[in-house]
């Protein structure tokens, strides 16, 4: 496969990441309905690692020191955002959460900025400063207070930014599958003893709090990770970050269809601003350092 057909597959597998994700904060919520935040995380990522051990357990047991040390890291960051992102999600809706951690498709060149030494060039800033006003917009209640979910979903988006640039700095050394899996594991074991400190274990739960659990294991979980670390072998994590920024649109569409929610007139424009924004970091001229393009597969 070519260079240039590789990264449209890339493309190809992250839009369905983002249309998965996206429906993913629907299914969340109704899983929140049985589950407490981080008895969800466990049993979610904890079921995930077991399914993905049985398929690709040899390839896991075959990472070096340095590519466990380097999941480890990624496996944290991911662990922080999903933390903040459930617990978030029990303050705010959906379809607001999913736009607002979209706002790491900005942060991103501004991390690879940092750790590279590369400037990203003036489109980028530009994006950022007008996403911020779209995050002003979609965030502030009316008493010109953030509220605890949104505040935690700007959290979320920040490590999960700092997570794609890890991602995209060690997945081309190492196997993709194998370094999603271990991933997963970290998130799920790392989640254990908050959920014993913090939470009672559920009870009852819900046939649609199952079928819930059921959509983020499979699809949100064990899909979604895995394809979005092979799709960055093949490009950039800004590419990535833009593509799956569409998780945002996906949800807010699910969540007003499935949930009822709905968005104030002020809320829709910042939403707007924010979408443009994204579209801008891509397309803007970056700078001369910017992400280079991906290496063609071996």
């Amino acid at each position: 496969m070519t260079p240039k057909r590789s990264v449209l597959a890339a493309d190809a597998a992250l839009l369905g990441v983002a249309l998965f994700w996206g429906m993913g904060y629907v299914a969340m919520k109704a899983a929140l309905d049985s589950f407490t935040p981080f008895w969800l995380t466990v049993f979610r990522f904890l079921s995930a690692f077991a399914l993905l051990c049985a398929l690709f357990g040899r390839r896991l047991v075959r990472l070096s020191p340095s590519a466990l040390k380097a999941g480890l890291l990624a496996g944290g960051l991911l662990s922080l955002g999903f933390w903040v992102s459930t617990v978030g999600l029990q303050y705010t809706t959906a379809g607001k959460q999913a736009f607002i951690v979209t706002a790491y498709v900005v942060v991103v060149p501004f991390l690879l900025w940092a750790a590279t030494r590369r400037f990203p060039g003036f489109g980028p800033f530009l994006a950022a400063t007008l996403c911020l006003c779209g995050m002003f917009l979609l965030t502030l209640q009316d008493n010109l207070a953030i509220g605890l979910g949104d505040g935690l979903s700007l959290l979320c988006a920040l490590f999960l930014a700092l997570h794609m640039v890890v991602v995209e700095r060690f997945v081309r050394e190492i196997d993709p599958v194998a370094f999603a899996v271990l991933q997963i594991g970290v998130v799920g074991v790392a989640t254990v003893p908050l959920a014993l400190a913090f939470e009672p274990f559920p009870g009852a739960v819900a046939p649609l709090g199952w079928a819930a659990l059921a959509y983020n294991v499979l699809l949100g979980t064990v899909f979604a990770l895995v394809t979005q670390n092979l799709a960055q072998k093949y490009t950039s994590s800004t590419h990535t970050a833009l593509i799956l920024s569409l998780e945002g649109v996906f949800g807010a569409l699910t969540g007003a269809l499935l949930l009822g929610e709905s968005f104030t007139m002020r809320m829709v424009l910042g939403c707007a601003l924010i979408f443009v924004s994204i579209l801008m970091a891509e397309l803007l001229p970056s700078g001369p350092a910017a992400v280079p393009e991906p290496d063609a597969p071996s």
